[in-house]
């Protein structure tokens, strides 16, 4: 009885209230809040920073130069090389510090002389064989969320073979980045008819291996990144790379761009990118500009990254 009289009686007092054009507080404290945040004024709109993602590809081999690439500031994304000594160590050690982690699949370079890592595909090996040897390589390494090719420059340009490498791939939920070893590679393409999301590299930083060159080859990257919103490089473990973004990356916003896992713009922009870069003709030589030559790629060789520059 009690209950009905109190509820009749807020019926009544809303009822005179709408009569008489007055304006009763709502039982319920949540609606005048909501309420007030339709009267406040429309937040004011931030403009968006151009965004990056920087991919530090072949760890795995060297323990020193890997755990310094992991003390890096921001949102590095880490490419490991599966089967190698400290690829565990590395997956799980990035993963802890809630970095982005990716599969470096080795495969078959144009160039003889560069020596394939283990489990790597060739263009002589079969249909079972490929999809064996990708589906054990993404096994092998713990977390990761996407992969990239290690070297490749003849079998990504082979579309047989990048068909057998994708649909294995889009078995799990992983993207791809094409490493563009080879400017003909059709990796990304094929990527994207099994609906993997994918994009290219626009950017190596570091095939040369001094701070000024990668310096050049970092702000490369700006340029193209405040051109067409978004891009992509790749560098390496080398202590010159090391030392340029060490200095670097916590002045990013001073430089207008911001820095984000890769699986950031790949989901977000998710095809191939084949927008025009209005840039002058050296930045567009530089965006193209081929893979590092094989005993850079090869983390195996101690005295590469230990010696002063």
């Amino acid at each position: 009885m009690i209950r009905s009289f109190a509820v009749g009686s807020l019926a009544l007092s809303f009822m005179l209230a709408l009569t008489l054009g007055l304006t009763l507080a709502s039982p319920n404290p949540a609606y005048s809040a909501a309420k007030s945040l339709d009267t406040q004024a429309p937040m004011p709109w931030v403009p968006t920073l151009p965004k990056i993602a920087i991919i530090l590809d072949d760890l795995g081999y060297n323990r020193p130069s890997g755990e310094r690439a992991l003390q890096l500031p921001g949102n590095i994304t880490y490419a490991i090389i599966p089967f190698t000594p400290y690829s565990q160590i590395f997956a799980n050690a990035a993963f802890d510090r809630n970095r982005e982690v990716i599969l470096h699949m080795p495969m078959e370079s144009s160039d003889p002389t560069r020596k394939l890592d283990q489990g790597g595909l060739t263009r002589n090996q079969s249909e079972m064989e490929v999809k064996a040897r990708v589906k054990k390589a993404i096994q092998s390494v713990p977390h990761i969320v996407g992969l990239n090719n290690h070297m490749g420059s003849n079998v990504t340009a082979d579309t047989q073979m990048m068909q057998w490498v994708m649909q294995e791939v889009r078995n799990q939920p992983l993207y791809f980045i094409d490493s563009m070893t080879n400017p003909h590679s059709v990796a990304n393409d094929s990527a994207a008819q099994f609906a993997i999301p994918t994009l290219k590299r626009d950017i190596f930083l570091d095939n040369v291996q001094t701070e000024a060159a990668v310096e050049r080859m970092f702000r490369a990257l700006i340029k193209v990144a405040q051109e067409r919103g978004h891009a992509i490089a790749i560098g390496h473990p080398y202590p010159a790379t090391l030392t340029y973004l060490e200095k670097v990356l916590p002045k990013l916003q001073e430089m207008g761009v911001e820095l984000v896992d890769a699986s950031d713009l790949v989901m977000q922009f998710g095809q191939p990118v084949d927008q025009p870069i209005n840039a002058e003709d050296l930045l567009q030589h530089i965006v193209a500009m081929p893979a590092p030559e094989s005993q850079r790629l090869n983390f195996s060789n101690e005295n590469l990254y230990n010696r002063t520059l």
